[in-house]
């Protein structure tokens, strides 16, 4: 995939020091504060610093509609270059781990690239916690982007490289921090774990409350539906999952977050073919 190659040579161009000359701006979260002993200088600092701020802003604008090729491709030069400029920031940086994440989860990447990107979001999310020890986004965006980095690799060299605890502790910090963060995904990524990991770690029991307590909090969570119903397609649950996997497929458009609804639906329409063909 084009976007998740420039992506990955965007990062590893900041790893080894591009963007030094960019302008340096306020953090976005700090109210744009910038200590000066020059009027003028605070002056430039304030609109430095709302720059910034528009300029996260629009990130999130663009996040919304992620799924569409041009819009994900400014995103995404949008964030390298604010990851260049506040290379500190935290409100930059889990931005930036979270779009690593989008283009890491993507179905259609090899596995090697899933791998590769999950690693970098996950590193930008490990450098978002180390500015916000105290905030939910940098371990959320760093759990996820190693469950995306240890799918990539495969779990049992997953395993044996101890992602299963660093996964564990950073999930179970952003829980203790906002256990509804995301709208019932921290659920949903206890759930994917559980599913996921071998056997005997395996427990598909608590990957399906896990799913269920997402799906009755959150109605709307089209993903822990689809989760759900590949936890039925795989014990053999073919009825139960294309009720699910209906329900995803006829779901209104009223999400916040219509990028996201759309991959879900997309998952649904893959796997119910499957549960179909299973059905006759």
């Amino acid at each position: 995939m084009n976007l998740s190659l420039r992506l990955t040579g965007a990062f590893l161009a900041l790893v080894l020091g591009a963007g030094l000359d960019a302008p340096r701006f306020a953090r976005a979260d700090d109210g744009g504060a910038m200590s000066s002993d020059s009027p003028n200088r605070n002056r430039a600092a304030t609109r430095t610093a709302r720059t910034l701020a528009e300029s996260v802003a629009e990130v999130d604008a663009l996040h919304l509609r992620r799924d569409d090729r041009g819009a994900l491709a400014a995103e995404q030069t949008l964030v390298d270059s604010l990851v260049a400029a506040a290379p500190n920031d935290f409100a930059v940086l889990w931005r930036a781990a979270r779009l690593a994440f989008w283009i890491s989860d993507d179905p259609g990447l090899d596995t090697a690239k899933r791998s590769a990107v999950g690693k970098q979001g996950w590193e930008l999310a490990e450098r978002a916690i180390a500015c916000g020890p105290d905030k939910v986004d940098g371990y959320y965006w760093a759990a996820v982007n190693i469950g995306n980095y240890a799918l990539g690799l495969g779990i049992m060299k997953a395993l044996a490289n101890g992602l299963e605890g660093k996964f564990r502790a950073r999930l179970e910090r952003a829980e203790a921090l906002d256990r509804r963060y995301q709208d019932g995904s921290i659920d949903v990524a206890w759930g994917r774990f559980y599913q996921k990991l071998p056997w005997p770690k395996r427990d598909r029991k608590k990957a399906a409350e896990r799913f269920g307590h997402a799906i009755q909090e959150f109605p709307g969570h089209l993903r822990a539906r689809v989760y759900l119903a590949s936890l039925y397609e795989e014990d053999d649950k073919h009825a139960e999952a294309k009720r699910l996997l209906d329900e995803v497929l006829a779901a209104p458009s009223n999400s916040h977050d219509p990028a996201e609804e759309r991959r879900a639906k997309a998952l649904a329409t893959g796997l119910l073919a499957d549960v179909t063909k299973k059905l006759k």
